[in-house]
């Protein structure tokens, strides 16, 4: 037999006094969207019978009130996004102009595309610095060293921005990641990623406080039940690369073929080649997956967290609620 009652309400047991009896606030369910108001905790969602407790496991958060309030939760949800997407798509711009660089050196067929694209990863790359300007201070209360650490980390755009230009916009607009017929006319191209990475490193380092205290307003992050990209994660990756342009300065400098004894110079381009790849591979991935993470975190920002006393009411408050009125 049901415990609750045919208003949805269980049955008031001597004693307790701290469970909830009935939702008295808005709490739509995961599952279906419908609105679980006035139902039992102990009950299922009338539309798809998803368990209440669920849907309170996924979207209350009893912290809820302890967490400061946003200075400008809108701009910060929509700033964060920003951040990442723009960041996606410059990379994402990237492989785009390494396809078009290497149908062009097989099939000597110009698709066109260098000019407006590497515009376009430009652009987004500058988009994501203006997103990053809203994690310097998210919140009124916010220390000013993380305040100041968060300006050195956007500051270094400024260079990155600078080098992504050169490489893409400049003397080298085909690719930065060519993958075909390493040389020494490359050096310059490693130099300035290198340069880039260094910018890289900053940035994170400098935003990744922030980043990380508004990741901790969700509850379902906070509490481990997704995963969640480490922003380190995508560092090691950048590293990774900038390991493999390394090789290639020392093979070229030391003459390639006619360095290194000719075997060690080729295997020090050809561990460039595949560390380039392999790193790029692996920015591509994190940079997905922290869309997706900020895409989740976006409606967290956007607005308040939803407690336990937004929902429900202690048989004791019921029952002062029901003697007042």
């Amino acid at each position: 037999m049901n415990e609750s009652g045919q208003d949805g309400v269980v049955p008031d047991k001597p004693g307790v006094e701290t469970i909830a009896r009935q939702l008295t606030g808005e709490l739509i369910c995961i599952g279906c969207g419908y609105n679980l108001r006035g139902l039992s905790i102990r009950g299922v969602c009338p539309e798809c019978e998803m368990s209440i407790r669920a849907t309170l496991l996924g979207i209350v958060d009893p912290q809820a009130e302890e967490l400061e309030d946003l200075s400008m939760p809108r701009l910060s949800a929509h700033g964060i996004l920003l951040w990442s997407c723009g960041a996606l798509v410059a990379c994402l711009a990237v492989w785009v102009l390494q396809v078009d660089e290497i149908v062009r050196t097989k099939s000597n067929v110009n698709l066109g595309l260098v000019g407006w694209v590497s515009m376009v990863g430009l652009i987004a790359l500058i988009l994501s610095g203006i997103g990053a300007l809203t994690m310097i201070r998210p919140y009124r209360h916010m220390g000013r060293w993380m305040s100041m650490r968060a300006a050195i980390g956007v500051s270094a755009y400024i260079p990155v921005v600078l080098i992504y230009a050169v490489i893409y916009r400049g003397f080298d607009q085909s690719a930065s990641m060519r993958l075909v017929n390493p040389g020494s006319e490359y050096l310059d191209r490693s130099l300035l990623r290198l340069g880039m990475f260094a910018g890289v490193v900053v940035i994170i380092l400098g935003i990744r406080p922030n980043a990380l205290k508004l990741a901790m307003r969700s509850v379902i992050v906070r509490t481990g039940r997704v995963d969640r990209q480490s922003i380190y994660a995508v560092l090691a990756s950048f590293g990774v690369a900038a390991v493999g342009d390394i090789f290639n300065i020392v093979g070229i400098l030391s003459g390639g073929n006619g360095g290194l004894g000719g075997v060690v110079g080729d295997l020090l381009m050809q561990l460039h080649v595949v560390l380039v790849a392999l790193g790029s591979v692996l920015i591509t991935l994190g940079l997905v997956n922290i869309v997706v993470d900020t895409v989740r975190l976006r409606p967290v920002l956007m607005h308040k967290g939803v407690g336990l006393s937004d929902v429900f009411e202690t048989n004791r408050e019921k029952d002062a609620r029901r003697g007042g009125s």
